[in-house]
């Protein structure tokens, strides 16, 4: 097929060029690099400010007691203020509806008589188990796993505290019975002594429940971040710079003198697109292999998902490139669309930092961009742990964005060339 040879011949030509390939190759394993070790910190890799800050946090306390308030305090502490952004509301649906509209990223319920279950009234009561939920976003990666590590904290010391007391407790309650009558009484003094307004915690049935996130995870290593998004970021200009030849072409009139020739339009101008997309997918390859081995970043354990969202990433760039440099004038005015597409992409789509810190109109706007879909695919399978079924509507967007840019963008260029 004529429009194959002429997307190999483009591809081969490109990569020729050294200059071409310190900007398709060397720039983003470069800024990654410095941008990752700037940002070290994440998953205790050094520095000592987090890039993540004000995470939108609801907590719905319904509980009169120590326990409920103990939460609180913890969240709404000066340690964790720069981290979480932390409101209190009484409805949990509605607290739970705020997640879904991405104006939260996580919520933390604490049901009614949650200290009554846990905190015996009298030393013969038995304490009954009790548990907080916490809902987050499952669109977001980092989020849910920060709320999960300081919720879990919480529990684990209100936990310890209430063991302790308990078994105190139940200590001195056998030793009155060794010394005799004159001590009987011993464990209802200490009982009175351990209750909410003189001791925080007695018991040790307190636990969490957790809704709609993965599996923890130890460590973030930054490059999982950082990399993906200097390749799609990059990734971007690419596809933007291959669609632009194609005008350049025709200003030096290669492109119409190829036209005389008894290929058709169809497959002159297929090929050259061809070529802009099968740039991007050796420049994605090699930035994959070449981060892997250099940086040590996993990709993911679903090998089909990350070529599935890789293959589909660059098949919505070289479109959406394709497209948008049908409405240039000539190359000039592409490469300034391009520069300006590209920069906007990837400070709208989490190319530069999380989008799942946007909220509002600026998350909406989000993703309307190749980006955001692109990193919230590829950062559910690097960070997420995710597998092929977790980016499917990730790869369905795309798909539909590839379809149809390409295909606005070939009837467009067929009605310029035509004469």
């Amino acid at each position: 097929m004529k429009a194959l040879q002429i997307a190999w011949k483009d591809t081969l030509t490109r990569y020729r060029d050294w200059k071409a390939l310190i900007g398709l190759l060397g720039a983003p394993l470069i800024i990654s690099a410095l941008i990752g070790l700037a940002f070290g910190n994440i998953g205790g890799l050094g520095g000592s400010d987090s890039p993540i800050t004000d995470i939108e946090v609801i907590v719905v306390n319904l509980d009169d007691g120590v326990l409920g308030e103990n939460y609180i305090e913890v969240l709404t502490s000066d340690d964790l203020d720069d981290l979480l952004n932390v409101r209190q509301m009484d409805d949990l649906e509605a607290a739970r509806m705020e997640i879904e509209a991405g104006d939260a990223r996580a919520v933390l319920y604490i049901p009614a008589g949650f200290s009554d279950r846990l905190i015996p009234s009298g030393v013969d009561d038995e304490a009954v188990s009790a548990s907080v939920e916490l809902y987050t976003d499952p669109a977001a990666n980092i989020s849910p796993f920060i709320m999960q590590s300081i919720v879990e904290q919480i529990t684990a010391g209100a936990n310890t505290i209430l063991l302790a007391g308990r078994v105190s407790a139940e200590q001195a309650v056998g030793q009155a019975e060794i010394l005799g009558p004159a001590l009987a009484n011993l464990g209802e003094t200490i009982n009175s002594e351990l209750q909410p307004e003189n001791f925080d915690f007695q018991t040790e049935k307190l636990s969490l429940e957790r809704t709609e996130v993965g599996e923890a995870v130890e460590g973030i290593n930054p490059f999982a971040f950082f990399i993906p998004g200097m390749a799609v970021f990059f990734l971007m200009f690419s596809m933007f710079d291959g669609s632009r030849s194609i005008l350049l072409e025709e200003s030096r009139g290669t492109l119409p003198r190829l036209m005389t020739t008894p290929t058709s339009t169809s497959q002159i101008i297929l090929g050259k697109m061809g070529g802009t997309f099968l740039t991007g997918l050796l420049q994605f390859t090699v930035l994959v292999i070449a981060s892997t081995i250099i940086f040590g970043i996993s990709w993911g354990s679903s090998i089909p998902g990350l070529i599935t969202v890789v293959v589909l990433t660059v098949f919505a760039a070289s479109g959406l490139g394709a497209l948008l440099t049908t409405f240039a004038k000539d190359a000039s005015q592409a490469g300034a669309i391009g520069s300006a597409v590209s920069l906007t992409f990837g400070a709208l789509g989490g190319s530069f930092f999380p989008s799942e810190n946007f909220s509002g109109a600026l998350n909406t706007i989000s993703r309307f961009t190749v980006n955001r879909w692109a990193m919230d695919g590829l950062t559910t399978l690097t960070l997420g742990g995710g597998g092929f079924s977790d980016i499917l509507d990730e790869a369905a967007v795309l798909g539909l964005i590839g379809l149809v840019t390409f295909a606005l963008a070939l009837f467009a260029f067929q009605r310029r060339f035509v004469k």
